[in-house]
């Protein structure tokens, strides 16, 4: 039996799959984390690739034979799996949004730790809530819908075929980026509305006696009250997030639709 035959056609329509699965595995949450080798990532690429491919359909006739032509459908595949990513991406984002207001109102915003995936300082309250997202988007099986809109990105734009950015697309991006807010505050707000009534309180309590202390009195006071109420709020966070995730896969299904020249 003699080894089968791969035109041009059908390496270049793989070459353009694997350039999407990789932005996709490069930033996308969890998988796309700089702690995770390298070669496993390129691994986890390819194989989702050699998986994948076959069962895409593209057309032969697009498959371009030059070099400008083949960088131009790159640059597309690469734009797309950016995209996709990204817009995953939010979800677990909010978390550090969260945590920058709550460490704000518990007067914690000058202990940071170094988050390693981006590499800069984030308040330790930013890092625990980042975590325990992390439990919450892979139970709410995160992971597979990552997976899902990459099958959903070939069946709704082949390889070859993305379209040039229509004003509905920034439309979509600029409100999953506002969801990702409105998820921030939904998270923080039972925290935020103990802690200003608490604030109010302790302010009341130093003009009607100057001799107290308020500083040193209610600093403890606020860390300890923030982390309590944000222990009993945790029951509702994996509702938030599940819905945030569900948005975001409606959101990747109609971003799909634009691009979709179909």
């Amino acid at each position: 039996m003699g080894a089968p035959v791969i035109n041009a056609s059908e390496f270049a329509a793989f070459v353009l799959v694997l350039l999407r699965l990789s932005m996709v595995v490069a930033f996308a949450p969890i998988i796309g984390s700089p702690n995770i080798v390298t070669e496993a990532k390129v691994a986890l690429a390819l194989t989702l690739s050699f998986v994948i491919a076959p069962l895409v359909a593209y057309d032969a006739d697009l498959m371009p034979m030059t070099w400008f032509g083949f960088a131009w459908l790159a640059i597309g595949e690469l734009i797309m799996g950016l995209t996709l990513a990204f817009m995953v991406r939010l979800v677990l984002e909010t978390a550090n949004l969260a945590g920058e207001y709550l460490s704000f109102q518990m007067s914690m915003t000058m202990v940071n730790l170094m988050d390693p995936q981006s590499g800069a300082q984030v308040p330790v309250v930013s890092r625990l809530v980042y975590i325990i997202f992390i439990f919450i988007f892979l139970i709410a099986n995160g992971h597979l819908v990552v997976i899902k809109a990459l099958v959903d990105s070939f069946d709704l734009v082949p390889p070859g075929l993305m379209l040039i950015w229509r004003p509905e697309s920034f439309t979509e991006i600029i409100q999953a980026i506002g969801r990702m807010y409105i998820l921030a505050v939904k998270i923080a707000a039972p925290v935020v509305g103990l802690l200003f009534c608490t604030k109010v309180s302790f302010g009341i309590v130093a003009k009607a006696v100057p001799q107290m202390q308020v500083l040193f009195v209610g600093m403890p006071l606020y860390i300890l009250a923030g982390l309590a109420l944000m222990g009993v709020s945790m029951d509702f966070w994996p509702r938030l997030v599940g819905q945030n995730l569900f948005e975001a896969q409606e959101a990747i299904k109609r971003l799909l639709t634009i691009f979709s020249p179909f």
